[in-house]
């Protein structure tokens, strides 16, 4: 009874922190993006960014041409439009929107997790991920983690339900339609979840002895992935990637999910066919995501062109991926053992256990201290510019489109003010642009060379960005 009164508490805890993250969090650049694909589509039918590319290709100043969406993120644009059709094209309305994830994410959790190993196992896992720092940063930013953890839950509880032989028929329509959502909500064309789904179709054909691989084999297959991944996309192999992927195994593998989640798992040397299939399971899903990511920090760096450097810290969220991964790997504890594999009383790990939970907490503490920044800058805005004038962002290349288009949401949420914002490297001389594009507004980021002249003031702003505006 007392451990089940301390889960509680840190469940509480967690949600709390999940509220708090959605009280004060900004939103993340991908969510500003994809409301403004939504809110563009809601305007006039069809979904666009309006005020140019996100990947700028090396250039050092955007182009105001629409964007079409293409039908990519078809399911998570969807979500986002019957949730702006019910309620409000807003930052609000957004924030609600990630708290309801996140809880509908918890609460699937706990159900499935119910379901297949017990109420104890159930309340401790939820409780952990509650309070764990990617899926209480996704909450606040409103990050996709959340929904496709939910999504991935009820494919894996399906999979289980076939291992098991229990209405196999309907749980394999079910994987193969939340696999399509997942896919669908990345961006990735929902026809691949016919691929993803034969190894579930083998269970059902002549269920194969998977077992778990070796940790050799294991960066070889990543290796193996990363490799046809990049060559995929870039046609070529950069010397980065020996560089890249390391890192990228290290601190997904080690820091995201063994310190930050299975540190303090009750392990048993206990296996069984349920515990290898989602353990294996496990490690390809790994192995993909590592060479996803390091292909994602390669395509940066050449469409930037930037240095590995510069994009790994400006993505070095992007790790985040792999929390999709907490359910199976902690699934598989529970298959292996009748017994709890999260719990405190017994456990030889309970200090580390303490530690972990503890750094968790404060972890979560910090990063509700982000700053809003330029999100805080539009609201600002939005009362004082007039229809028809224009903005120049003036700032580094890496995510600048990105931060760019978190303005759009605040400014002109209707896409009915005529404004239109481009964006300029600040090692260049932008002056000319001002006249070019009928500029009104200008914002600096730190170290920019100003080349205004006396016609345009400073807009007192609360945020660290200098704003000037062109007097009449």
């Amino acid at each position: 009874m007392q451990e089940r009164r301390i889960w509680f508490s840190i469940l509480a805890i967690g949600i709390l922190f999940q509220i708090l993250a959605a009280i004060f969090m900004p939103l993340g650049l991908d969510a500003h993006v994809h409301a403004t694909y939504v809110s563009d589509g809601i305007a006039d039918g069809e979904p666009t960014l309006d005020w140019g590319h996100l990947r700028i290709e090396g250039s050092n100043q955007s182009v105001s041409e629409e964007t079409p969406a293409d039908d990519k993120w078809f399911v998570w644009h969807s979500i986002i439009e019957v949730w702006f059709q019910i309620f409000e094209i807003s930052l609000l309305s957004l924030h609600i929107l990630g708290l309801v994830l996140s809880f509908s994410a918890l609460g699937i959790v706990y159900v499935c997790t119910k379901s297949l190993w017990g109420n104890k196992n159930a309340l401790a896992l939820t409780a952990v991920l509650s309070i764990y720092p990617p899926l209480v940063r996704s909450t606040g930013r409103l990050y996709q983690e959340s929904i496709v953890l939910m999504c991935a839950t009820i494919i894996l509880f399906s999979i289980i339900k076939i291992l098991r032989k229990e209405n196999h028929k309907v749980w394999h329509l079910i994987c193969l339609i939340f696999l399509a959502v997942i896919l669908s909500i990345k961006g990735i064309p929902a026809k691949y979840a016919l691929y993803l789904y034969l190894p579930i179709l083998s269970l059902e054909l002549y269920r194969p002895n998977y077992k778990p691989v070796n940790k050799t084999l294991l960066i070889s297959i990543t290796t193996v992935i990363t490799f046809l991944l990049v060559w995929t996309r870039l046609k070529e192999i950069p010397s980065d990637i020996i560089i890249i992927l390391p890192i990228t195994m290290i601190v997904a593998g080690i820091i995201y999910l063994y310190v930050g989640m299975l540190l303090f798992a009750s392990t048993s040397k206990n296996t069984n066919y349920e515990s290898d299939y989602l353990s294996l399971l496990s490690q390809l899903i790994f192995a993909g995501l590592c060479g996803y990511i390091t292909m994602l920090f390669l395509v940066e760096m050449n469409t930037l062109d930037a240095s590995r450097e510069v994009v790994q810290d400006r993505f070095r969220y992007i790790y985040r991926y792999v929390t999709v991964l907490a359910v199976p790997l902690w699934w598989a504890q529970m298959a292996k053992q009748d017994g709890t594999a999260l719990e405190l009383k017994e456990n030889k790990n309970r200090s580390v256990m303490s530690i972990m939970i503890a750094l968790m907490i404060i972890i979560n503490s910090y990063i509700l201290t982000l700053d809003r920044g330029i999100e805080e800058l539009g609201v600002e805005l939005y009362d004082e510019i007039e229809d028809g004038e224009n903005i120049l962002y003036i700032a580094d290349p890496p995510l600048a489109m990105h931060r760019l288009y978190t303005l759009q949401l605040t400014t002109d949420p209707g896409h009915d003010r005529n404004i239109t914002a481009y964006w300029a490297d600040e090692n260049i001389n932008w002056s000319s642009i001002l006249m070019d594009n009928q500029i009104s507004w200008v914002i600096l980021t730190d170290d920019t060379e100003n080349y205004l002249d006396d016609r345009w003031i400073i807009f007192e702003t609360q945020t660290s960005h200098e704003v000037y505006y062109l007097a009449e």
